[in-house]
């Protein structure tokens, strides 16, 4: 195996002489190699049907992620978790208690309609912990107490963790997609999917250590470790998010870490609320994570606040497939402008393009129908 410079990671490596059957195989997906890829091109190619079958299968994985879950702790059946609240968040933005949510459509990101029961919603814990964990935020007024943000970055992470989760156990079936192709395609497959592999680990594991930490001060009602800044919105803003991403840029260009690099990362979570009135837009991110955290947000701090709508919305979409619209709003965008939100999501999840230092610079994209009345840090 060969490293790739500046970078953890290993390339998928051919070996010089041909594999005996009881070896492992060469895609190192852990089988032998005559259970694997012998004879690859004769076997019959996968149905794509059965292989979304078994993904939407892989995705319905259910368990309590509470730091205190077990079977004496936990009740009720593991449920559908809203990572943004139903009532009174993405109510707000619905038609008909719809929104339109992300989701991929011949290889490629395209919004479509979601009932609000379906959306923004991940198995991630019991009815009694989802209930108890998140009462401050589901039951009471949104003021921005310590507690409320805590909990919209928790509820953040632990959507993180999940999705990534999810991302590697759908490793071995896409692995399969080569049967039936030639042994360069299965080469570039098995290449792409060895690189793909080590980055979800990676990810994992970084997202897995903010979460003991998360943990720890869930347990100790330590609130008080979280730093975060405030955007405050005059109208109803047409976006729902709540997400957590390992900052990388700002907005001025500049460089804030590495993701190849071998440490763990610093981590913001990021959640856009839209209210009956107006909205707020909180950074949050753990007193581990302040440095990069920091420098991004004090980036876009000093940007006029009449551009700071279109900044958030551009960071939205260079970022966040968990992103639900407006139909309204999406629909009263040009096919342009829709295009050009579109390309950064799928930019992101390509998997052989780079994101651009100048990614979050101005685009002159204007698409915004509310402004920010207000910004602070806490």
């Amino acid at each position: 195996m060969a490293r790739i410079p500046g970078t953890p990671l290993e390339t998928l490596e051919l070996p010089e002489d041909p594999p005996k059957q009881t070896d492992p195989c060469w895609c190192r997906s852990g089988i032998e190699f005559g259970k694997c890829h012998f004879e690859r091109h004769l076997q019959p190619r996968e149905s794509p049907w059965s292989a979304l079958k078994e993904a939407s299968r892989l995705n319905d994985a259910k368990y309590c992620g509470h730091p205190l879950a077990s079977p004496v702790t936990c009740s009720g059946k593991i449920v559908r978790a809203h990572t943004v609240q139903l009532e009174g968040a993405l109510s707000t933005i619905a038609v008909d208690r719809h929104v339109y949510g992300l989701a991929m459509k011949d290889g490629r990101l395209e919004y479509g309609l979601i009932g609000l029961r379906k959306a923004s919603t991940f198995s991630g814990f019991c009815s009694y912990h989802d209930a108890e964990l998140f009462r401050a935020l589901e039951t009471k007024p949104f003021t921005a107490t310590k507690e409320q943000l805590f909990l919209l970055a928790y509820r953040a992470l632990s959507k993180e963790v999940y999705a990534k989760r999810y991302a590697i156990r759908t490793i071995p079936l896409q692995r399969r997609q080569d049967k039936g192709s030639d042994a360069l395609h299965q080469v570039n497959v098995q290449s792409y999917l060895y690189l793909r592999e080590q980055a979800l680990r990676l990810g994992l594991r970084d997202l897995e250590s903010a979460i003991a930490d998360y943990d720890k001060a869930l347990l100790a009602r330590d609130h008080d470790r979280f730093s975060g800044y405030l955007v405050f919105t005059d109208k109803t803003p047409d976006l729902a998010v709540s997400a957590a991403m390992f900052p990388e840029f700002d907005f001025q260009a500049n460089a804030l870490q590495s993701l190849s690099s071998a440490e763990c990362l610093d981590l913001l979570t990021y959640t856009v609320l839209p209210m009956s009135s107006g909205g707020v837009i909180a950074f949050v991110w753990d007193s581990k994570s302040a440095r990069s955290c920091e420098k991004l947000v004090a980036s876009l701090d000093r940007l006029p606040m009449r551009e700071l709508p279109d900044a958030l919305i551009r960071f939205t979409y260079e970022y966040f497939e968990n992103c639900f619209a407006n139909p309204l709003w999406w629909d009263s965008l040009s096919g342009v402008q829709r295009e050009r939100l579109l390309a950064r999501i799928n930019l992101a999840v390509s998997p052989t393009d780079d994101r651009t230092p100048d990614c979050l610079k101005d685009d002159g994209l204007r698409t915004a129908r509310w402004n920010v009345i207000a910004k602070e840090w806490f």
